[in-house]
């Protein structure tokens, strides 16, 4: 089955909510407090990419950008206009808005008025300042609007068009590669240019992140290497059909009973409790950033789970010991212990200096994912490739909220300091 007819079959209200995201990542793009932290330029071009394949269609998609873009530079230019320069000494440091940057689209607006608004949304720096900067220049609406129109067709149209054009050797690289296997190169491609680029500019990352990198991009890979088989009916489909069919011959009332223990280890209910309690461990402890990273994983990780299972739609196997409900694919047991135990790991290797106590620790968590990844498998009530992509999206969604948190902690590495040494004044009062 084609890529696109899979996810076109799956829900007529997808592409609408895909054109709706598109209008307001354009929109904030153009916002000061929004404008560094949005992937416009990467969105815009994946947009593009995504009409040319037949998914989308490309005149939707650059009006959506357009409108997204022209509004977005009106609420900027307005909020200018109210607050002006005092908006950026008091709350800028908290969105990453340096006065000098703000300073140099003054002097931009006042040189090239109109070559600022239109190239400035071209710019990473400038495309969050320049509306801001019109409006709190006063620079005369009819001027700004006729520009803003100008720049924001232009840029739509432009990045738009990149990403159709660039369609056009879809296909040949979709027949080589796989469609689904090219997807994932292409988001590895985007993961490890956004790496480079912040270590280039600031060092924020060590060797030990390499790692984390590397366990991202294999994740990636074998979560759409599952899909892949899954939706295009591979071989490992045939593997989850003859595993089913043959784990009954291991089944005995003593291996039910473990197996039924071990899988309620990875449940909803159990690892609420765990989380819980680490989270009052890594508080008690000052643990801010750990506490950050175990809220987001495993409840990011559990919305990830339920979208991908709504988005996939399979089956679960009809031969099973115990009932679950809903999809099959992928296995949320495995998806949250992939990401609790493995975010324990985490916390060992950093936190942990008895080797002994460590490689104890590391081996009872690798074991846990395992055995409750497998337990899912013996109950029969997922597939073999349902418990890898588990593993697999578990597994990429911890490690790229790892690299983001550390990206954020060090950019605001300052902001973070006041707010460490303002909790812990009041915890000694």
């Amino acid at each position: 089955m084609d890529i696109v007819d899979f996810l076109t079959s799956q829900s007529t209200a997808l592409s609408v909510g895909i054109y709706v995201f598109i209008f307001l990542i354009a929109l904030l793009e153009s916002i000061p407090m929004f404008g560094f932290f949005i992937p416009g330029q990467i969105i815009a071009v994946t947009a593009g990419l995504m009409s040319k394949i037949g998914s989308l269609d490309i005149i939707t998609v650059i009006i959506s950008l357009f409108l997204g873009a022209v509004i977005g530079d009106l609420i900027g230019y307005f909020l200018g206009s109210k607050y002006g320069e005092n908006l950026i000494i008091k709350y800028g440091k908290y969105f990453f808005l340096k006065k000098e940057n703000f300073e140099k689209t003054q002097e931009l607006i006042n040189e090239h008025t109109g070559k600022t608004i239109i190239i400035g949304r071209f710019n990473s720096v400038t495309r969050a300042f320049t509306p801001f900067t019109a409006g709190s220049m006063r620079v005369p609406f009819s001027k700004f609007i006729f520009y803003a129109i100008l720049g924001g067709l232009s840029w739509a149209f432009s990045f738009a068009m990149l990403g159709y054009i660039f369609g056009n050797n879809y296909r040949a690289l979709a027949d080589y590669f796989g469609e689904f296997i090219l997807i994932a190169i292409i988001i590895g491609a985007i993961i490890i240019y956004l790496y480079k680029l912040a270590n280039k500019k600031r060092r924020i990352f060590h060797r030990r992140h390499l790692y984390i990198l590397l366990i991202n991009l294999f994740s990636l890979y074998m979560f759409f290497k599952m899909v892949e088989n899954f939706v295009e009916q591979k071989i490992l489909t045939n593997f989850d059909i003859w595993l089913n069919s043959n784990i009954n011959k291991i089944w005995n009332p003593f291996l039910d009973n473990l197996m039924v223990f071990i899988t309620n280890l990875g449940g909803t209910a159990v690892i609420s409790i765990l989380s819980i309690v680490l989270l009052i461990f890594f508080i008690s402890e000052r643990k801010w950033r750990y506490s950050t990273l175990l809220i987001t994983s495993v409840i990011g990780g559990k919305a990830l789970e339920v979208l991908v299972k709504y988005i996939i739609s399979r089956d679960r196997p009809l031969d099973y010991l115990i009932d679950a409900d809903g999809f099959s694919f992928p296995s949320g047991h495995a998806t949250i212990s992939a990401i609790f135990f493995s975010l324990l790991i985490y916390y060992f290797k950093n936190h942990i200096f008895n080797k002994k106590l460590k490689y104890f620790l590391f081996s009872i968590s690798v074991l846990l994912i395992l055995g409750i990844g497998f337990s899912r498998i013996y109950l029969g009530v997922h597939w073999f490739t349902d418990v890898v992509a588990g593993f697999s999206l578990g597994l990429f969604w911890l490690t790229i909220l790892i690299l983001a948190l550390e990206s954020v902690t060090t950019i605001f590495k300052e902001k973070v300091a006041q707010i460490k040494k303002v909790l812990n004044k009041d915890k000694s009062l």
